[in-house]
């Protein structure tokens, strides 16, 4: 999310602004509910290994381009290549965000009790 935000104030375009954000919340919606619906239960029963990682992966740009409109396609294709490559690298910097961000609540959480 705060690469979205740089990205969106680095510009005074307002469509741009719209397409980041909305390429944003595509991605970090679909990592959601890739967890939510898939990653969890696998870790869960222990199975979630290298060909599963690779199918939430698939899974999540699938949900994100579903979500995203024809013009934040177009954005992503006109501006960085490949689309699916480049959901793949925002989505997997997403759940790299996502598991520091746990690694510091659970810190600080500790710290709360200590």
């Amino acid at each position: 999310a705060v690469f979205i935000e740089f990205i969106a104030a680095k510009t005074n375009d307002i469509k741009v602004q719209r397409l980041v954000r909305e390429i944003g919340s595509a991605v970090s919606n679909a990592v959601a509910a890739m967890n939510q619906r898939y990653v969890n239960d696998l870790k869960a029963a222990g199975t979630f290994k290298e060909a599963e990682q690779k199918e939430a992966l698939m899974k999540a740009v699938s949900a994100a381009l579903k979500s995203m409109s024809s013009d934040a396609q177009d954005y992503i294709k006109s501006n960085f290549g490949d689309t699916t490559q480049y959901l793949e690298n925002r989505i997997e910097a997403q759940i790299d965000a996502n598991h520091v961000a746990a690694k510091q609540a659970a810190v600080q959480n500790t710290l709360n009790l200590g």
